[in-house]
């Protein structure tokens, strides 16, 4: 009974109350997190990598992408050992990136193997920073998306470029939530993604409680963190819901879109350019009646060397024209009067080399040649952002021995390309007489970067461009025993939802192998190529508004017709404006937690 009233003494308990104001413990100061033991840090930092990877398509578990950085950055700020925790965060990296591009060494193990590694490096860069931010005890949920998103614009830029599994990009089918890329690229939505990482790490390893000159006080920065993600979320989703409500398309082109499934050998074990040809011809004639006002055919469907140039040639020359390409080019004329239409086709073309002497025509290029009811190509684009180590071996002029000896380490099979001097826009005549509409076409690897696309559209600060025609071809990511199963496909899927919505512009795509769709401006995945109710690839062909072409054992399917936007938006006048700020005040940050001494418990918060 004694003990009872003792317990429930009021003085006994303000006089503890007051000793604990006095004289805090000062546990309640402390991160919360410790981790001594090395293989706690290395399961955290295995965890994000395997959240991140299920984030991504062709998973599409986006949610997790607001969680996937939690372990790894836990670890870096936890782990009682600095070396290991940074050794862990970086073999994450390292395990993320190669299990995730594994379909890279179906093509080149010699280049898989080095890109991995560079690209490990970027963890590593944002471990170091990370972690010392975390010492220096500043907020996570804004310290984490400044080095993140700086990191992702490094990346987007050095050697070339690699724009692969931004945050972004697990975002891509939350239509509402992107709507901003039209004013910051995929890099606003990156930075939201990596906020909301940060701030949850704020919850689980700040203190509860800071000292102040006013005494003990719980702490602001959790409470800061959830608000600046809350009022972010809001902003985004009224942003994002304001964009989608607008009423500024009107009626496109009616287009179709061919495709058939040519994995790629390097061994040669392949089908024929002949063969190729000849399937496409023939997909394409089922469209006949159709009402189509223009036809897309894959990258590198056509065969080598049916550019207007090299045809002048043949055709003038007395020889003889030993691979056909007079008949080839007939059929496309052909083809063209008979569906009443244009055809967009991927083709390699071959150029004069200015180095050699004529009639010498070795420089070959990857381009996109329009057939306009004339046997000649009217138009063409070649590829400009060529794939370093792939298309092209650098040093080619400045260093022809460094040149040559990079080359060994690149598959004989895969030409050496010489890049496009220009951007062509086609322009397709409406038939109802009333003008025109107007088309670029990235190919394959170049409509991953905005930049590029960006350029397309834009030209003196005007919209030029009305849709982005991407021709692929993945069939290098082909492989029989793994039919159905390259995941390279949907990734390379969803950066177009990115590139339709930063300059409003719909987005069609041929792809070889890979997913055929109709993406409209707003970055809503309109149709795509299926089977058996699964993005994949297939063979068949893709009309996009209009009347279904005759049914056969090919899958065939029907979306509303393109519409064409008439806004421009502020990423097309501005571009990577917005990253640039986060990579200068990334890099502001970086320089004062290098050279500025601070404290190392962020519990201990004097001045407030």
């Amino acid at each position: 009974m004694a003990r009872g009233r003792y317990a429930t003494n009021p003085a006994k308990v303000k006089a503890d109350l007051e000793a604990l104001e006095s004289d805090p413990p000062r546990e309640i100061f402390d991160r919360r997190l410790r981790l001594r033991r090395r293989a706690s840090i290395l399961l955290l930092c295995l965890l994000t990598t395997v959240l991140l990877t299920a984030s991504f398509a062709p998973f599409d578990c986006w949610v997790l992408g607001y969680v996937a950085l939690v372990p790894w950055t836990l670890a870096l700020a936890s782990g009682e050992d600095r070396r290991w925790s940074l050794l862990w965060a970086t073999m994450a990296g390292l395990l993320f990136w190669a299990g995730n591009l594994y379909w890279l060494w179906w093509v080149t193990l010699a280049g898989y193997a080095p890109l991995v590694a560079y690209l490990s490096l970027y963890w590593l860069a944002a471990a170091l920073v990370i972690r010392r931010a975390i010492r220096r005890g500043l907020p996570m949920w804004l310290a984490l998306p400044l080095v993140w998103v700086a990191l992702e614009y490094a990346r987007a830029h050095v050697i070339s470029g690699f724009p692969w599994f931004d945050l972004a990009h697990s975002q891509y089918a939350r239509t509402r939530l992107i709507q901003v890329a039209d004013l910051t690229g995929t890099y606003g939505v990156s930075f939201f993604v990596g906020m909301v990482n940060g701030a949850l790490v704020d919850v689980l390893n700040s203190p509860l409680f800071v000292r102040s000159r006013r005494g003990v006080r719980m702490s602001r920065q959790i409470f800061i963190g959830a608000g600046a993600c809350l009022v972010t979320a809001a902003v985004l989703l009224v942003y994002g819901t304001w964009r989608l409500n607008q009423e500024t398309t009107s009626p496109g082109p009616v287009i179709g879109i061919c495709q058939q499934a040519f994995p790629i050998s390097l061994n040669g074990e392949m089908a024929s350019q002949a063969k190729m040809f000849d399937n496409h011809l023939q997909a394409s004639r089922k469209f006949k009646g159709s009402g189509c006002e223009l036809v897309l055919w894959p990258e590198t469907m056509l065969p080598t060397g049916l550019n207007a140039e090299f045809m002048d040639l043949v055709l003038s020359s007395r020889t003889a024209d030993l691979y056909g390409l007079a008949g080839y080019a007939r059929q496309m004329e052909a083809l063209s009067k008979e569906l009443d239409c244009p055809i967009l086709a991927g083709g390699a073309t071959l150029h004069e080399d200015p180095l050699a002497p004529p009639p010498s025509l070795p420089r070959v290029r990857n381009s996109a040649l329009w057939f306009d009811r004339s046997w000649r190509s009217s138009q063409e684009y070649s590829k400009r952002h060529l794939v370093p180590f792939s298309e092209y071996v650098p040093f080619r002029e400045s260093w022809p021995w460094l040149h040559e000896l990079l080359r060994g380490f690149v598959p004989a099979a895969m030409p050496q390309l010489d890049p496009g001097r220009s951007y062509t826009r086609f322009r397709l005549s409406r038939r109802d007489g009333g003008g025109e509409w107007v088309l670029a076409a990235p190919i394959c690897y170049e409509g991953t970067f905005a930049r590029i696309c960006r350029d397309m559209v834009m030209r003196d600060g005007k919209k030029e461009v009305d849709i982005l025609a991407n021709l692929s071809n993945d069939g290098w990511f082909y492989w029989q025993w793994a039919r159905h199963r390259s995941t390279e496909n949907a990734q390379h899927l969803a950066h177009y939802c990115f590139r339709a919505v930063e300059c409003r512009v719909p987005v069609v795509r041929a792809v070889n192998t890979g997913i055929s769709a109709s993406i409209d401006s707003n970055g809503r995945l309109i149709a795509a190529v299926e089977q058996y109710g699964v993005r994949r690839m297939v063979a068949g062909q893709l009309l996009l508004g209009g009347q279904p072409p005759e049914k056969d054992d090919h899958a065939v399917q029907l979306a509303p017709q393109v519409l064409v936007d008439s806004r421009v938006t502020v990423y097309s006048l501005v571009g990577d404006l917005f990253a640039q700020m986060v990579s200068a005040t990334a890099g502001v940050m970086t320089i004062v937690l290098v050279f500025r001494k601070g404290r190392t418990n962020p519990g201990e918060v004097k001045g407030q």
